[in-house]
């Protein structure tokens, strides 16, 4: 009977896919949809930031931004300008904001891919198949710190992508300008299309609001970007580039012999809708410039981003609801190879890698292994995407192999259905997991429903991150109320949320339910919770209570926060108490400090400092400091880190790493890194056919 039941789920999974492609995916359409007209020009502007360029006065102006809050949408109170140009190389894109207090500007994010959210931005984001899921998203804050990255599925960001762009600002009296140089061929789309959509983001933290040209309230909400017209991207240089990335490094760790090693990277764009990828012992030395950072929560592991080129194009394609691939589970590799991009409706990926892979199930051990893993994306209507996943894992004592379905659901403007439908083969036994939710916004209000398992047997640390045999279900219910733009309070929010989870052995792990509250007043932000439920430990259940709040205040280059929780546990009293500070001097030096104590009575009394500093010598060179130490007091015991990491970044892919770690308990040790990407003219493939059929 056991062995029915994953043919049982996988019917039911089919048949609610059947159901929900039966609904009209997409009820409202919106029919008046805003426009700006891209300018061909024949001389590029100079990018400095100035707007000063005779061909800025002939682009059209993208003009009437709304405040982006949700409910009613208005009109925003400041004025924001976009225009856009282009030539037979670069996209170009000018912005002016209006800004009456430019000493209240907030500046503190200096360092490349930093969160320039944070600060007062200008974000550029381009749909360049205008199929109202996917985009790229170009951001740069008043100092000029720039940051990239990826959307997908309106709700997947990767910020791991990195391209080779510019972006300059210039600041004046009443406001300040931006000015972006955007080379067509850091992007892929398709060159027959004349129409992409495009929308331009202000953020000003000042009151906490955001503006945008399109009239939407959500960031990522691409199905409702507006159109940038008039493209004819067949007078746009296609040349593609062969990138020959070769690297070499040296790694010196206390009490062991050093090691002098060097790899190879290929980058063969085949067009401008694919590019693969061949790799030779390849750099993935990067993860070294990782500062290194102490696991306090012993029974779940650390999830680190994914830094290196290899993985990043088509990196997006395989974030999914349940992690089943991750790729840091990939360490010392002979050889790989990828290919990625678009083709018809359908994003997809496809990596093979031969090398050493971790294995979590034989006690962290590095072992030889062939992984191959597959992604497709097929976009259906306005707002669904539909997708599949393989993974096969060929290593000497097992083979691993995996197929997950997925689904993302634009039932209605208000309404996004995301289901996830996995299984497992492994000595030719099967198990399953899913993951299905539900959400719901509109005026201000958000409701959404989450129920995920993973059966006892699956195994998803084979290859992904996830927890072990659980079922999990999670509700929420939240109210928004954001008042005038000019107010002095400016936010409101009402949140409450419930979590229930059993274990493999069917029983209550926890259930949690949470109030919370919110409330922005000037550069004062407010918070307070509370919840109980019961929590199992130590073979029993034991009820939970808490009660907490913090206090956050935002200044133009500094912020200081304190916040306080008090609760029971285990039927003992136990206080979390948060401290965290930072400051920006002068625009290059950077420092945040953050202090927490974890106390327990009986069980824990834990000390934790944290100090992270950046100097910004120059856009493309930094010095990073970061400094860890937790103090275990009832079992005085000290653990400490010190990283050191100077980085110089030529271009995204071209740098030069000095890293220097001092640990305890562990050992010191240096690494050094220099990799520097060639680009030499790579066939027109496209025009290759074309001489071809002619002939």
């Amino acid at each position: 009977m056991e062995k029915t039941k994953p043919l049982r789920w996988l019917r039911a999974i089919l048949w609610m896919l059947i159901a929900l492609l039966a609904i009209p995916l997409f009820a409202e359409t919106q029919n008046s949809r805003r426009t700006i007209n891209a300018t061909w020009v024949d001389t590029p502007p100079v990018i400095d930031g100035k707007l000063t360029d005779s061909v800025w006065q002939h682009a059209q102006v993208a003009t009437n931004f709304f405040r982006a809050k949700e409910g009613n949408i208005q009109r925003a109170q400041l004025n924001t300008q976009a225009k856009v140009l282009y030539d037979e190389d670069t996209l170009y894109i000018g912005v002016h904001c209006e800004e009456p207090d430019m000493n209240s500007l907030r500046e503190t994010k200096t360092r490349r891919d930093s969160p320039v959210w944070q600060n007062d931005c200008i974000e550029v984001m381009l749909d360049t198949y205008h199929d109202r899921r996917n985009c790229y998203i170009f951001a740069v804050n008043t100092l000029g710190t720039q940051t990239d990255e990826r959307v997908s599925n309106e709700s997947v960001f990767d910020m791991s992508w990195d391209a080779q762009w510019e972006a300059k600002i210039n600041k004046h009296q009443n406001g300040w300008t931006a000015e972006f140089a955007i080379p067509f061929r850091a992007l892929r789309f398709n060159r027959h299309d004349t129409t992409w959509g495009i929308n331009f983001w202000r953020v000003r933290p000042i009151n906490s609001q955001s503006y945008s040209w399109a009239r939407t309230a959500f960031f990522s909400r691409v199905s409702e970007f507006g159109n940038l017209t008039g493209l004819n991207l067949e007078k746009i240089k296609t040349e593609q580039k062969l990138g020959i990335l070769p690297y070499g490094s040296y790694r010196a760790i206390e009490n062991r012999p050093n090691d002098l090693d060097g790899g190879l990277d290929l980058i063969l764009p085949i067009s401008t809708r694919l590019t693969s990828n061949l790799t030779f012992n390849p750099d993935f030395s990067q993860l070294e410039s990782d500062p290194t950072q102490i696991n306090i929560a012993s029974d779940r592991e650390l999830s680190l981003p994914e830094r290196r080129p290899f993985f990043r194009e088509g990196a997006e394609l395989f974030d999914l609801p349940l992690n089943l691939f991750y790729t840091r589970r990939v360490q010392e590799i002979d050889f790989g190879a990828k290919t990625a991009g678009t083709m018809g409706g359908a994003n997809f990926s496809v990596v093979n890698t031969y090398g050493k892979m971790i294995d979590r199930y034989d006690a962290d051990q590095k072992k030889q292994a062939n992984l191959l893993a597959g992604r497709v994306n097929y976009n259906i209507g306005e707002r669904t995407v539909i997708g599949a996943m393989g993974t096969h894992k060929h290593q000497a004592d097992r083979d691993v192999g995996l197929l997950s379905l997925n689904g993302r659901f634009g039932l209605h403007r208000n309404w996004t259905a995301t289901s996830q439908y996995a299984v497992d083969l492994i000595d030719g036994e099967t198990h399953w997991a899913y993951y299905t939710a539900m959400e719901w916004l509109h005026q201000g209000w958000l409701a959404n429903i989450r129920l995920e398992e993973i059966q006892d047997g699956f195994r998803p640390n084979e290859m992904g991150l996830e927890d072990e045999a659980f079922r999990r279900s999670r509700a929420r219910v939240r109210y928004n109320y954001e008042f005038p733009e000019r107010s002095l309070v400016q936010l409101f929010q009402i949140d409450t949320r419930h979590f229930h989870q059993t274990n493999a052995q069917k029983l209550l792990r926890e259930r949690r339910s949470e109030f919370r509250f919110n409330i922005d007043i000037g550069r004062f932000d407010l918070f307070t919770s509370g919840g109980f439920g019961v929590l199992r430990e130590v073979g029993q259940l034991f009820d939970t209570k808490f009660i907490g709040s913090e206090v956050n205040y935002e200044a133009p280059w500094w912020h200081l926060g304190v916040g306080n929780r008090f609760g029971t546990r285990r039927d003992e009293f136990n206080r979390f108490t948060s401290f965290s500070a930072g400051v920006n001097l002068f625009g290059k030096l950077t420092a945040d400090i953050d202090l927490d104590n974890f106390f327990w009575r009986t069980y824990r009394n834990t000390l934790i400092f944290r100090l992270r500093s950046n100097y910004q010598l120059t856009p493309k060179i930094g010095w990073l400091i970061f400094v860890e130490r937790v103090d275990e007091r009832l079992q005085d015991e000290i653990s400490y880190n010190f990283n050191a990491i100077f980085d110089y970044e030529f271009t995204p892919e071209s740098h030069f790493f000095f890293v220097f770690v001092d640990s305890l308990p562990g050992e010191r040790a240096v690494f050094t890194k220099l990799a520097y990407l060639f680009e030499s003219g790579f066939p027109d493939f496209r025009q290759f056919m074309v001489n071809a059929k002619n002939k």
